[in-house]
């Protein structure tokens, strides 16, 4: 299971667009050492390979095959966007999930997102926490 942690929780976050959120993202996954420098192109081009909406609100950038050899180590850092931000074909994001995995280890992450936040109530009620303590009580009742 999915153990979120404060440190890895980012609240009150904005951004113009998608590219915008992902470099966010990737700034992020990159100072808490989970990736190398350039990551971010790698995350770009799995997003404009194939959209990295999942639903209800949740997105879940990660990056291409291509650039795994970027993977320190895999982890995860968790984006509250209270405003939202638009992905693209009328799909706005409010919780974002980026992810660092060298392998398929990012497939065991997005089922336990998917089992967490499959549904757009909870992704409102994350969107509106206001500190990380609330964000990951309502985070951790699945």
């Amino acid at each position: 299971m999915l153990k979120l942690t404060a440190d890895s929780l980012h609240l009150q976050c904005r951004a113009a667009n998608k590219n915008e959120a992902i470099k966010i993202a990737a700034d992020a996954l990159e100072k808490a050492g989970y990736v190398k420098p350039g990551f971010l192109h790698g995350m770009l081009a799995r997003e404009k390979s194939v959209s990295t909406y999942i639903g209800a609100g949740i997105a879940f950038p990660h990056c291409a095959k291509e650039n795994l050899d970027l993977v320190i180590k895999t982890g995860f850092q968790v984006f509250q966007f209270p405003h939202g931000v638009g992905w693209g074909n009328g799909k706005v994001v409010f919780v974002m999930v980026a992810v660092a995995a060298s392998r398929n280890e990012h497939i065991q992450v997005l089922a336990d997102i998917a089992d967490l936040l499959g549904d757009e109530v909870k992704t409102t009620l994350l969107a509106s926490a206001k500190t990380k303590e609330e964000f990951i009580s309502l985070f951790e009742k699945a």
